[in-house]
C-alpha cells in the first residue's frame, strides 16, 4: 500500500495550488475531478486491504466518475476524436476513467514500473496541455508528478516499498481526468497504447496472467509460457534483468508520448 503516500502527496499538492495559485476553475470541475480521482484511489485502497473482485475493481471507479461525465455534458464538452457524443459523454467519461485506472493496473509489477510509467506520461501530458493551451487539469498533473518522482526514490530496482492498487488505480483516473477536463482526450488515449494493448494482452487469459518470470543462473527473467503481457514480449524478445525490462517498457513510453507531443505541436 505504498501508493497511499502518493495519494496524500498528491492531496497535499492540490491544496497547496488550491490556497496560493489561481487555477480559474470552478468549483464543479474542481471538487467533481477530486470525487473521481480520490474515489479510484478508495477503491484501490480497498482491493489491497480485501482483494476486490475485478468487476468491482471496475464498477466503483465508474460510479464515482459519473458527476463528472455530468459536468462534462452540461458544459458541453463531449467531443472525442471529432465526434460530438453529447449526452453519451455522461457514460463515456466514466468508462474512460474506469479504463484508464484498470489499464494502469494491469501493466506493473516490476520495480518502478508502474511509478516510472505514470511520471512519463504525466510529464506528457503536462507538455502537451501547454502546447495546446488546454490547461485545466494542470492543477491535477503537477501534483501528481511531484508525488510520484517522490515515490519513485523509494520504488526504483531494488524496491524498497511497493505501489499496490492503492497507486495504480489512482494514477490512471487522475490521468484520465485531466485529459478529459482539457479536452484532450483523443491525445490522452494515444498515452496509453502500451496500456490498451496490455488490456487485450491480459483478456487472452481472461485477465488472470502474471507479468512475472522465472529468473535464472546469472539473474535474468525468462518466460516460456502464452504471451499475456508486454513484459512477456520483452522476456522472450531477449534474457535481461529486471531493471532492464523496465527499461525497455520505459523506452516504448517515451516513443509513444513522442509522437503524440509532435503530433500536439502539428495541430496547435
Amino acid at each position: 500500500m505504498g501508493g497511499l503516500a502518493v495519494v496524500i502527496g498528491f492531496y497535499v499538492g492540490v491544496n497547496v495550488l488550491t490556497v496560493w495559485g489561481e487555477n480559474g476553475l470552478s468549483s464543479s470541475i474542481f471538487y467533481l475531478s477530486l470525487l473521481a480521482v480520490l474515489g479510484a484511489a478508495v477503491t484501490g485502497i480497498m482491493d489491497d486491504l480485501f482483494s476486490l473482485r475485478q468487476r468491482v475493481k471496475a464498477v466503483l471507479p465508474f460510479v464515482f466518475a459519473i458527476p463528472l461525465g455530468s459536468l462534462m455534458v452540461d458544459t458541453s464538452n463531449t467531443v472525442l476524436m471529432g465526434v460530438d457524443f453529447g449526452i453519451l459523454m455522461l457514460f463515456i467519461a466514466p468508462f474512460g476513467i474506469t479504463a484508464a485506472a484498470n489499464a494502469a493496473n494491469m501493466l506493473e509489477g516490476f520495480n518502478g514500473l508502474g511509478v516510472g510509467l505514470g511520471i512519463i506520461i504525466t510529464s506528457s501530458m503536462i507538455a502537451i496541455s501547454f502546447i495546446t493551451g488546454q490547461t485545466d487539469g494542470l492543477f491535477l498533473l503537477f501534483p501528481l508528478l511531484g508525488a510520484l518522482v517522490a515515490f519513485l526514490w523509494f520504488n526504483k530496482y531494488p524496491a524498497k516499498i511497493f505501489p499496490g492498487d492503492s497507486m495504480t488505480l489512482f494514477v490512471g483516473a487522475t490521468l484520465a481526468c485531466a485529459a478529459i477536463i482539457s479536452n484532450l482526450k483523443t491525445l490522452g488515449a494515444i498515452l496509453f497504447i502500451p496500456m490498451i494493448v496490455e488490456f487485450f494482452l491480459k483478456a487472452r487469459g481472461h485477465f488472470k496472467g502474471e507479468n512475472y518470470g522465472t529468473i535464472d543462473e546469472e539473474g535474468n527473467l525468462t518466460y516460456e509460457g502464452r504471451i499475456q503481457s508486454l513484459a512477456h514480449l520483452v522476456m522472450k524478445w531477449k534474457k535481461l534483468k529486471e531493471y532492464q525490462i523496465v527499461a525497455v517498457l520505459l523506452l516504448v513510453e517515451i516513443a509513444v508520448c513522442s509522437v503524440a507531443i509532435i503530433g500536439a505541436m502539428m495541430l496547435a
